[in-house]
């Protein structure tokens, strides 16, 4: 039996005109008809305004991408594979998959995932993955617990331990949690900086990111569960 600590980062859709798309979908507001007036909210709210709704993305599995992964298994080195030149979306899933099912324990025989943990993976890592799958027909070669309720054992989420159910709010952040317990704090980067560090090509600082976010929740997770 094995636990992994889990966590992926995402951006809005890389498909050509994916942003062209969004953008002819904007509209100025009721509340102003003169065409100079309409002319004059186009030319400085409309791009502003689709860039917004097109960042979002991210946050939906139906549009936005899984850049990287990172896990641990057990009390492990952490791993990660990312979307470097050559490798696309699939591929990352694909080896991230390989990765978790041809664990072995000390006497060879084959482990099995027992328990996901994580950072707001309830509400957000697992459906993701799960929903990149069904886009990209990617069958999961183990099950996803994308359904999972708080109580199952199958599941350890910090972030609703720490704060119950709900929408994602400031309160319970992983950084906040991590700081106060006496880790690091992100430093530049952080999750709604994700993708400009992408478009600068800065994917390996990304990689670090998402690993440093895996092992400040397994501390968190260890330290939830009074096992430090």
């Amino acid at each position: 039996m094995a636990e992994i600590t889990f966590d992926i980062e995402t951006i809005p859709s890389q498909k050509p005109g994916a942003y062209e798309k969004i953008r002819e979908t904007i509209k100025h507001p009721g509340n102003i008809s003169k065409p100079e007036t309409v002319a004059k909210w186009y030319a400085e709210n409309a791009d502003i305004a689709a860039m917004e709704l097109y960042r979002k993305q991210s946050f939906d599995g139906l549009y936005g991408e899984i850049i990287s992964i990172a896990w641990a298994i057990d009390d492990e080195q952490i791993d990660v594979v990312y979307r470097y030149s050559g490798k696309d979306e699939t591929r990352i899933i694909r080896e991230f998959f390989d990765a978790i099912t041809s664990l072995l324990d000390k006497n060879g025989n084959r482990e099995f995932i027992t328990k996901w943990i994580g950072h707001w993976i309830l509400n957000f890592d697992l459906r993701f993955l799960w929903q990149r799958c069904v886009v990209l027909g990617i069958k999961p070669p183990l099950r996803i617990p994308y359904d999972a309720k708080p109580w199952d054992d199958i599941i350890f989420d910090t972030k609703v331990a720490w704060t119950g159910l709900g929408q994602y709010s400031g309160v319970g952040k992983l950084d906040a949690l991590a700081q106060e317990f006496g880790m690091d704090g992100k430093g530049d980067l952080d999750g709604s900086r994700v993708f400009d560090y992408w478009l600068e090509g800065r994917i390996e600082e990304i990689a670090l990111y998402n690993k440093a976010d895996v092992e400040k929740t397994r501390k968190l997770y260890k330290l939830m569960n009074f096992l430090e």
